[in-house]
């Protein structure tokens, strides 16, 4: 396995057990908040990602751009882009805590206001981190950076737990969060300067290229950001912080489930990017249909699942209390069937970034009003659907320029037929499984295992072993799991 190879392993572990970490986290913290003060917390953290998003200029994708421009020095592009992010930071936090006097009579909500003030710090290391976890990937550091990430993500947990099990203090908890992408950015600091890579200079000409080349990506960035933040900002100043309690408790995505495309993308790229470059567009087209039709076999089943059992997984995920989620959850679960593939791939390999700003304006300008007009109508349910509906237009605007582009027919690029066939035995199969499940009235949690056990995998397995998919580019995937993987390749084969 190659260096890349085993990096790509590394971010992807360490991805999934973070995801994981604070995925089992959160039933614990909803059930230990009252839902004023789990909507209050909710409503700070949305406040400050956005704040974040609009002082850091798209810097997460230009410092990966810069740091592997081999035209400059890196240890110049290190200090330079560390710079502009530590005292964007810096500006970010004066905002929020600035932001904090008008929030409590903006959303009406008192305890908005001190608990701002806590948690802005966060904003000097937040996306700091980030780059950093760029920086030490780009000298090939991914190992320290797994350990860092895992055992830092679990401190936090286990002290925010220590904080409201303890001290019963959500103030606490934020000011442990707060402080966490701080110290992880001083320790990242800290490895680069031991292997001697802060020696480098200020460089003005790197610094106009930030501004170049983030400034068209920072508007896609902030279009891109509404998909979570419009609905939390109509619901915050329309409804009340319990209302966006229930709305974001039914928002959540599921652990690695919504990025499966992007991991099944990363084994076709180069394939994907040699073809753009020799215009051998038809064959560009034919590995997207991979890609959709290797994703959709996986997702389809799993989303169908959660979209009939989404009230039994939100009662056992997140309690009695936030039963109304569900509702939420269902409608956001319909978003997995459009994740089968990377939207936006094809366009920035062709240089057509412009279309990808002209959708995503499209995308904000739809997402707004079908908030403003389903929210008064249908309340946070009407507000799930806007997003999703939004979502959706966004999804197949891309794919249609993007075949435009390619110039070719939808057929060339997307298998409909094997879409609607996969699809509808998984409505089929696990609707039959719904129907069992509620005749027999078993409990949520028999319901939930016994119907998730026996239909994803029978589904999977049935559409691997009838060729709805080419398994062979993952011969290499299976070789790398100990034991079992070649074993299970050859069953599936």
């Amino acid at each position: 396995m190659n260096n890349k190879a085993v990096n790509i392993l590394l971010l992807v572990i360490s991805q999934a057990v973070n995801v994981v970490i604070l995925f089992i986290f959160t039933p614990y913290l909803v059930r230990a908040l009252p839902k004023q003060v789990y909507g209050s917390y909710s409503q700070v953290i949305f406040v400050t990602e956005f704040i974040s998003i609009l002082f850091s200029l798209a810097i997460l994708q230009v410092a990966m751009m810069i740091f592997s421009n081999n035209v400059n020095k890196l240890n110049d592009s290190l200090n330079t882009v560390i710079r502009f992010t530590f005292f964007s930071g810096l500006l970010a936090m004066g905002f929020s805590f600035l932001f904090s006097y008008v929030a409590p009579n903006l959303f009406d909500n008192d305890l908005l206001g001190p608990l701002l003030k806590i948690f802005s710090i966060s904003l000097i290391g937040s996306k700091l981190n980030l780059v950093l976890n760029q920086a030490l990937i780009r000298i090939e550091k991914t190992k320290s950076l797994m350990l860092l990430s895992i055992l830092s993500n679990f401190i936090k947990l286990v002290l925010a737990v220590i904080a409201i099990k303890v001290y019963n203090s959500i103030e606490i908890m934020l000011l442990v969060y707060a402080l966490e992408p701080i110290v992880s950015s001083a320790i990242q600091l800290f490895i680069l300067k031991s292997n001697g890579y802060l020696k480098g200079k200020y460089n003005s000409t790197i610094s106009k290229e930030i501004f170049q080349v983030g400034l068209p990506l920072y508007f896609v960035e902030i279009f891109g950001a509404s998909y979570t933040y419009i609905a939390g900002f109509i619901i915050s100043i329309n409804l009340n912080e319990e209302q966006y309690a229930i709305y974001r408790n039914g928002s959540i995505e599921l652990p690695v489930i919504g990025t499966i495309y992007g991991t099944i993308s990363l084994i076709f790229m180069s394939d994907m990017l040699h073809n753009i470059q020799e215009k051998k567009f038809h064959l560009v087209a034919q590995t997207k249909k991979k890609i959709i039709s290797s994703t959709a076999v996986i997702l389809f089943p799993i989303a169908i699942f959660f979209i009939f059992y989404s009230k039994e997984f939100i009662v056992l995920y997140m309690s009695e209390k936030y039963v109304d989620s569900y509702k939420v959850f269902l409608i956001f679960s319909a978003a997995l069937l459009i994740r089968t593939q990377n939207y936006t791939d094809i366009l920035i390999l062709m240089k057509k970034s412009k279309y990808i700003l002209i959708s995503f304006l499209v995308f904000v300008v739809s997402n707004i009003l079908l908030n403003l007009v389903l929210s008064n109508i249908f309340g946070i349910l009407g507000c799930a659907f806007a997003t999703i509906f939004s979502v959706y237009i966004l999804a197949f605007l891309q794919m249609h320029i993007t075949i435009k582009q390619l110039q070719l027919r939808y057929t060339d690029y997307i298998d409909l037929k094997l879409l609607i066939i996969i699809m509808f035995s998984s409505v089929i199969v696990i609707g039959l499984a719904k129907l069992s499940t509620n005749f027999f009235n078993l409990s949520n949690l028999a319901a939930f295992l016994g119907a998730g056990s026996i239909t994803i995998p029978l589904l999977i397995f049935f559409y691997i072993k009838n060729k709805f998919i080419d398994i062979t580019p993952f011969e290499n995937i299976f070789n790398k799991i100990p034991y079992f993987g070649p074993k299970i390749y050859a069953v599936l084969k």
